[in-house]
């Protein structure tokens, strides 16, 4: 029982860095445009962010050093403040979408007024972590994350073209003109970089901290890091897959959240909808407590500050101010009525520009045997690291670009 409950902080972690609002549009328009084409893409994602999960939490572990703390060292102060303000303008920017998202979801769910919904969930995000426990964070929403497998029920009752999808795990470029060629491009990239969300290790890094976690616990990271991030790649194929059953066909770009839920509920009907609706909203409230406490731990973590959701507000209040200030600043972006769609394609394509720079510290660090002794990464996983590494960099030269002359990824 220890060892499941130990699993929801990469379950929680997996489904809201997979399956927030923008993955989930996302994925689906992915679908609705390429049919099975970047299923690749998803894989080559879900490989990296295991790599990339398994590492930090090591680290956790035989160093009790989070993230940001490595990026100081190895980069130094004054790239490490370029990271800094990137990662937390990602993350404020992720979290206003995510805000804007559960208040789409209760709506959908009952019919109020959207603007008085944003105040109920802010309210709502403040109030639990303030007085909910880490533990309880991570296994409450991680849990009811689950609702989300409906998408993979749904994904098998739509009966899709197995061997089409099979084949989508190689690359394969689409047929079209240059236009086509380069929206294919720019949902490549898109889906890497989301399934790579940065907060999603900072997050989990600190969490494995928040715990107390200690060697003894690296196998334990070592399956969570893999189960979660395998699960969550899986829900995510399957909303690609769903995109190109029902949308693909019909000539239909699913750029709303109501049509995103509504194709887990195609197969089934209105149960299968509140379940997906229900889904969604533990999800996205994940991302946006995800979000929020990976900006505080990244500024506190960076300045050698006192922090961690374990101890009394009045006992860290510069890491307490933090959190609640995202809350806050996210909440005033999404009243401006901006998009959370918008809001969050600008953050996949953005983060991807910061990720090298979040990446190379750990990798370095997990690489040297003197900081890490029998526990630094072997032969395989150096070499797999930097290669991670180029594809990395290789998305974070082609994002913007891509973002400017897709309009945005419009087809």
């Amino acid at each position: 029982m220890k060892n499941i409950l130990g699993l929801t902080l990469g379950i929680m972690t997996s489904l809201g860095g997979f399956v927030d609002i923008g993955q989930l549009v996302f994925t689906m328009q992915a679908g609705a445009l390429f049919g099975y084409r970047l299923i690749w893409v998803v894989m080559l994602g879900t490989i990296g962010i295991i790599l990339f999960m398994e590492m930090c939490g090591r680290i956790a572990a035989v160093q009790h050093r989070p993230v940001f703390h490595l990026i100081r060292e190895r980069m130094g102060k004054r790239w490490g403040w370029v990271a800094l303000i990137g990662a937390n303008a990602v993350n404020i920017i992720t979290c206003a979408a995510e805000i804007g998202a559960m208040a789409i979801v209760l709506r959908l769910l009952t019919g109020w007024s959207y603007g008085w919904l944003l105040v109920g969930a802010v309210s709502l995000l403040l109030v639990t972590v303030w007085f909910v426990r880490f533990k309880w964070l991570e296994r409450t929403f991680g849990l009811a994350g689950l609702f989300m497998l409906v998408y993979l029920f749904s994904c098998v009752h739509s009966r899709p073209d197995w061997h089409a999808a099979a084949a989508g795990l190689l690359p394969q470029l689409p047929h079209g003109d240059g236009k086509h060629l380069l929206l294919y491009c720019y949902f490549a990239v898109g889906i890497f970089s989301a399934v790579l969300m940065p907060y999603e290790v900072y997050f989990y890094s600190s969490g494995g901290i928040e715990e107390d976690w200690n060697a003894k616990q690296i196998p334990e990271n070592r399956l969570v890091a893999s189960v979660s991030s395998s699960l969550g790649g899986l829900l995510t194929i399957s909303i690609v897959v769903l995109g190109a059953v029902f949308f693909l066909p019909q000539g239909i770009f699913p750029d709303l959240l109501s049509t995103a839920a509504m194709a887990a509920a195609l197969p089934y009907g209105r149960t299968a909808l509140l379940l997906s609706l229900l889904g969604i909203l533990a999800a996205v409230s994940g991302a946006a407590i995800e979000t929020a406490l990976s900006t505080a731990y990244n500024v506190c973590q960076f300045l050698d500050w006192k922090w961690g959701k374990a101890f009394p507000a009045r006992e860290v209040p510069r890491f307490t101010k933090l959190w609640v200030g995202t809350f806050l600043v996210a909440f005033a972006i999404v009243m401006t009525h901006i998009n959370p769609m918008t809001l969050v394609q600008a953050s996949v394509i953005f983060a991807v520009l910061i990720l090298p720079a979040t990446y190379l510290p750990v990798l370095l660090v997990a690489n040297d045997k003197k900081e890490m002794g029998k526990h630094a990464n072997g032969r395989a996983m150096r070499i797999f690291g930097w290669i991670f590494f180029v594809l990395l960099s290789i998305a974070a030269l082609a994002g913007v670009p891509l973002l400017v002359l897709t309009h945005g990824g419009q087809p």
